[in-house]
């Protein structure tokens, strides 16, 4: 985006001859970038909680009838921290990714952990992801598995900051832990 308009067709032409994807139109939302650091404002702030609480752990399905209410309430918390996830919060990732899972019938526990992390978020709101330019590493990566519940999960560096990462049941059954390291390898790759 930009205030010449023959600037930003080229550049958007230009973009486009290179990689693969769509002109949407004209802008209608972009990221704010306010702190000195030009580092994007991802800070909950419709979701910051003055009391963090302790809940028990929500691991178990909801059993009873689904409430509409909890259940719109839940899913606006859950999009939103995917949201947060995807583009700045790594570290959330797996208790985001879980907890979404119950977002067909949550339960107060669930919305209690959704909140939760808002918490975590609010008390984590200045920390930044840095590249370090003076690294000789490259693009390192990381896979593993959780055996047991067929869990694969990987991580890539550059400059020694995350810029991917995945945890996610594999998509088929392996006959044996080899196997299933290796479909962990392979989607990694």
């Amino acid at each position: 985006m930009g205030n010449n308009a023959t600037l930003v067709k080229k550049k958007k032409k230009a973009f486009m001859g290179i990689w693969e994807c769509h002109d949407l139109g004209k802008l209608k939302e972009f990221q704010n970038y306010t702190r000195s650091e030009s580092v994007p404002d991802q800070g909950p702030r419709s979701l910051r909680y003055d009391k963090c609480h302790n809940s028990k752990h929500a691991s178990a399905a909801h059993t009873g009838n689904p409430d509409p209410t909890l259940q719109t309430q839940y899913q606006a918390i859950i999009g939103l921290l995917l949201y947060l996830m995807l583009g700045t919060h790594p570290d959330i990732a797996f208790a985001v990714i879980k907890l979404s899972q119950f977002s067909a019938n949550p339960s107060k526990e669930h919305y209690e952990w959704a909140k939760y992390i808002c918490c975590y978020l609010a008390g984590t709101k200045d920390y930044i992801m840095v590249f370090d330019g003076n690294t000789n590493e490259g693009l390192i990566a990381h896979s593993d598995i959780h055996n047991h519940r067929s869990i694969t999960g990987y991580f890539l560096k550059l400059a020694r900051s995350l810029v991917s990462w995945l945890s996610r049941a594999q998509k088929t059954v392996a006959l044996s832990s080899t196997k299933a390291e290796y479909m962990a390898i392979s989607d990694c790759c």
